[in-house]
C-alpha cells in the first residue's frame, strides 16, 4: 500500500510554488507511489474539471483533521504529523506558503527549496541541515547550499504539462497581427521587467509594428523583493505607481515611454490559460537577474515552441542549450547595495545584446522558429511527470 506523504504549503493554479504543489500531489497519486496530504488550505481551481475533481478528492480524504488542526493551533506552532513532510523554503530557510502559519514536522521531513539569495547564515544553514533532504529547483541554488555548509543538498529541476505547453498550429484569428513579444513573471527587480521596457521601447522605435504581451502581476507588492526595484539603473520610480490600491499599471508603461495601444497586459492568468497566450507570440524575452529555479514560465514558453530569449545566469543555466534558445551572454554583476542581500551569480543583462537578439528573431522568423521548435523538443524531456519521478527516489519514495 502506498504510504502517506503531506505537502505543507498551499497549492494553487498561479503561482509558482501552488502549480509545484498541485504537480507533486497529482503526479505522486498517479503514480502510486504515495498518497498526499495537504497540510494547507487549497486555492480554488478552475481549470481542466478532471484534475479538480482528483484535487478535491485529495483535499477531502484528511480535511476535517486538518481543518481541526488549523482551528486548535496558534500561528507558529510546532505540529507533529505522523507521515513524512515536504516543505517549501525560500532564502534565510523561510517557510513558503503555508496557510495558515504552523511549523509542521512529520516522521520524515523533506526540503524543497528556491533560492535567489546566496547570502546564507549560520542560523539559516542549521535550519536548512535539520531536514532530512535538501532539493534545490537549480543547479545554482544547490551549488549555493553546498558552498554554504548544507550537506546533501541536491537538485531536481521543475517540468512542463505537455497536456497544456506544446506545439499547436497558429489560430490564424489576426492575419496583420503585430509582432508579439512575450514576458511573463511577477513584477520584481530580479525578474528584470526594467530591463524588458527598456529593450521593448528601443526596439518599437526601429519597429512600430511590436505588440509587448505582459504577465506580470505580483499580489505581494508591498514586500521587500518588490520594494528591490528601488535599484533599477533604468525605471527607478516604478515604485510609485504601487499604493494602498494595488500597482498602477498604465502609469509604469507610460512612464517608460511605451504606447498603451501596444501593450496587451494581463495582471495574473492561470496556468491552464497560458498556452494559448505564450502562443501568439513570435518571441519570448527574460533578461532576468536571477532565478532560484529554472524559471518555470521560460520553460512553458519554450516548450510551446516560441523562441525564447534568456540570461545566461543562475537558474536559468539549466535551460540554455545550444539552438534551444537564445542566450544573453553579456551578464554584468548587479548593483545592488543591500547589505543582507548578496548579488553573486546574478547578471545584468545588456539592453543592446537584447536588441540584438530580438532584430535576428525579426528579421530570421525561419530561423526562429528551428529555435522555437528545438527548445520544444528539449522541453518535452523535462514533463511534471518525468520530473516528479526523478524527485521520488530523493524524498525516500
Amino acid at each position: 500500500m502506498a504510504r502517506e506523504i503531506a505537502i505543507a504549503w498551499q497549492l494553487g493554479p498561479n503561482f509558482g510554488w501552488g502549480l509545484f504543489g498541485l504537480e507533486i500531489a497529482l503526479r505522486l497519486k498517479a503514480s502510486g507511489r504515495a498518497r498526499p496530504m495537504l497540510l494547507s488550505r487549497m486555492l480554488p481551481y478552475l481549470g481542466d474539471p478532471a484534475i479538480r475533481a482528483e484535487l478535491e478528492e485529495i483535499w477531502a480524504r484528511h480535511r476535517g483533521a486538518i481543518q481541526g488542526m488549523h482551528e486548535k493551533n496558534m500561528p507558529g506552532a510546532r505540529v507533529r504529523v505522523n507521515v513524512p513532510v515536504l516543505t517549501a523554503l525560500g532564502n534565510d530557510a523561510a517557510r513558503q506558503f503555508i496557510n495558515p502559519s504552523l511549523d509542521y514536522r512529520g516522521t520524515e521531513n523533506h526540503g524543497l527549496v528556491f533560492l535567489e539569495n546566496p547570502l546564507i547564515t549560520p542560523q539559516a544553514r542549521d535550519i536548512y541541515n535539520g531536514f532530512d533532504t535538501m532539493i534545490a529547483g537549480s543547479s545554482w541554488a544547490r551549488d549555493i547550499l553546498r558552498a554554504n555548509g548544507v550537506t546533501g543538498a541536491e537538485v531536481c529541476i521543475q517540468g512542463i504539462d505537455p497536456t497544456l505547453f506544446h506545439l499547436s498550429p497558429d489560430r490564424g484569428l489576426d492575419d496583420a497581427k503585430p509582432f508579439r513579444i512575450f514576458s511573463g513573471g511577477k513584477l520584481e527587480f530580479r525578474k528584470g521587467q526594467d530591463i524588458v521596457l527598456k529593450a521593448v521601447r528601443g526596439f518599437r522605435d526601429r519597429h512600430p509594428d511590436v505588440q509587448l504581451t505582459c504577465i506580470w502581476g505580483n499580489p505581494w507588492y508591498a514586500g521587500s523583493s518588490f520594494k528591490l526595484l528601488r535599484h533599477s539603473p533604468h525605471f527607478p520610480g516604478m515604485l510609485d505607481h504601487a499604493g494602498p490600491e494595488g500597482i498602477n499599471w498604465s502609469g509604469i508603461f507610460e512612464d517608460a515611454g511605451m504606447d498603451l495601444g501596444q501593450v496587451q497586459f494581463h495582471e495574473t492568468v492561470d496556468n491552464w490559460a497560458l498556452p494559448e497566450i505564450m502562443r501568439e507570440a513570435d518571441v519570448a524575452l527574460f533578461p532576468n537577474r536571477c532565478e532560484g529555479g529554472t524559471n518555470m514560465m521560460a520553460m512553458q514558453a519554450m516548450a510551446c515552441g516560441v523562441p525564447c530569449i534568456l540570461s545566461a545566469n543562475s537558474g536559468h543555466l539549466d535551460i540554455i542549450e545550444e539552438d534551444a534558445c537564445i542566450p544573453l551572454r553579456a551578464q554584468k554583476p548587479v548593483a545592488m547595495d543591500e547589505p543582507t542581500i548578496s548579488t553573486e551569480g546574478w547578471g545584468e543583462s545588456d539592453v543592446d545584446e537584447i536588441l540584438e537578439c530580438l532584430e535576428a528573431v525579426y528579421r530570421n522568423r525561419g530561423r526562429a522558429r528551428e529555435i522555437g521548435m528545438a527548445g520544444a523538443e528539449m522541453m518535452a524531456a523535462l514533463t511534471w511527470k518525468q520530473q516528479i519521478a526523478a524527485l521520488a527516489p530523493l524524498i525516500g519514495l
